[in-house]
């Protein structure tokens, strides 16, 4: 058998596309198909082998947010695809944060999702980019960020500081960006936090998550 691949996605027609999609691939085989994140789980806890996981965003019971969450830290070898309607710059950088190896709009050709596995699967990373300039240039009210300052009230420094924090760039290298103090930036990220109720970077993707905008 080459590369084994599993899906998880709740609905029926996307695997049935999917499963068309490899058997044009020679070297991949689609060893299963999980309707949520806890069929995944349980599915990798007997010991089954995978090699690339294509995963939706939105199922049942666990999404695939929290999949990829757990599947982090529990199987951190295991390479991660998301394969989401939701195709826009910051659901994919939640993602690339959660441990997501790479990530595809629902709308892309067959081509891109071919390639995309194909990178995944060496190792490599693929994330697909936004290129409809609706989705750059919608204005700022349709931007994640935008969304998160106007409820939050928090101010257009504390806006880009979020960015940063969110690629996961450490305090110091915020503060040479920003030609700040590290000291300055950790108010910012104290302050931020304490606008948001958070703790942490887990609490602020978890707020993310759940935020109206994705």
């Amino acid at each position: 058998m080459g590369v084994s691949i599993l899906l998880a996605d709740d609905h029926a027609l996307i695997a049935l596309g999917i499963r068309k999609i490899l058997e044009s691939m020679p070297d991949y085989e689609l060893v299963g198909h999980m309707q949520n994140g806890r069929e995944v789980i349980l599915y990798l806890e007997k010991e089954n082998q995978v090699d690339v996981l294509v995963l939706d965003l939105n199922m049942p019971i666990m999404d695939g947010m929290q999949l990829l969450s757990y599947l982090n830290r529990k199987y951190p070898e295991l390479k991660t695809m998301v394969l989401s309607g939701h195709h826009t710059k910051s659901t994919m950088e939640i993602c690339r944060n959660l441990g997501a190896n790479g990530f595809v709009g629902k709308d892309a050709c067959f081509k891109a999702f071919q390639e995309a596995i194909e990178v995944i699967s060496e190792g490599g990373e693929y994330f697909q980019p936004v290129t409809t300039e609706k989705n750059i240039q919608n204005g700022q009210r349709n931007c994640l960020y935008q969304k998160l300052r106007l409820e939050y009230s928090l101010s257009d420094r504390e806006t880009e500081i979020i960015q940063l924090i969110l690629n996961q760039i450490e305090t110091k290298q915020i503060a040479e960006k920003l030609n700040l103090s590290p000291l300055t930036i950790k108010t910012h990220r104290k302050n931020i936090f304490n606008k948001l109720k958070v703790h942490n970077l887990a609490g602020l993707l978890g707020l993310i998550k759940e935020h109206p905008g994705l």
